[in-house]
């Protein structure tokens, strides 16, 4: 079908690590029945593979994809990034989000992180790696997910002030900046 992919994808997400093992042979059986060919796995799973900093433990991911292997499944592995475990939040309150109405998030959302808290990029990219490296070499692996769907604006100084920039390096000007975004509507034109 293409250069890495030799047949159409056709599955969706699936959380085993949610449910006990006992359940997966049979939720695999279901799968094939209905011809599906593929699963997205390890969306959420950050807790379960790193559950104190720096400990990683990819032995349940492991089973996980072992049987999927054997089952001639493909797989798209998930960064597992989407939901961070109760020890960073709480080891790093400046990873939380901040609302548009300056609320800094509590834990328990996904989607619940700043993407411009260095120590949310230093903890992401270390897992990200790990992960990577660990299963480098898997053939049954066809396409990295990363991260999951866009969400959990924030809106944070560090997240205003990585605005201004790209602001400022997008458009150079106060002038080019309204021009682009015509904000002559309503006097929406920023000044100073």
């Amino acid at each position: 079908m293409t250069k890495t992919l030799s047949r159409f994808l056709y599955g969706g997400d699936y959380n085993p690590d949610q449910w006990t093992e006992e359940t997966w042979p049979e939720d695999i059986k279901v799968f094939k029945k209905v011809d599906l060919n593929s699963a997205t796995i390890n969306i959420f799973s950050w807790a379960v593979l790193e559950p104190r900093e720096g400990v990683y433990d990819f032995s349940k991911l492991d089973k996980i994809v072992q049987e999927l292997s054997d089952a001639n499944f493909d797989i798209v592995m998930g960064t597992a990034t989407a939901a961070m475990p109760a020890w960073m939040f709480k080891k790093y309150p400046d990873i939380a989000r901040v609302d548009y109405q300056g609320r800094r998030h509590v834990f328990g959302q996904r989607h619940n992180f700043c993407p411009n808290s260095k120590n949310y990029q230093r903890l992401d990219s270390e897992l990200v790696e790990k992960l990577a490296q660990h299963y480098a070499d898997n053939p049954h692996i066809v396409v990295w997910h990363v991260n999951n769907e866009y969400g959990g604006n924030c809106y944070c100084g560090n997240c205003q002030n990585a605005f201004r920039d790209w602001l400022r390096n997008k458009y150079k000007t106060l002038g080019a900046l309204n021009k682009a975004w015509n904000m002559n509507v309503w006097s929406h034109t920023i000044y100073v």
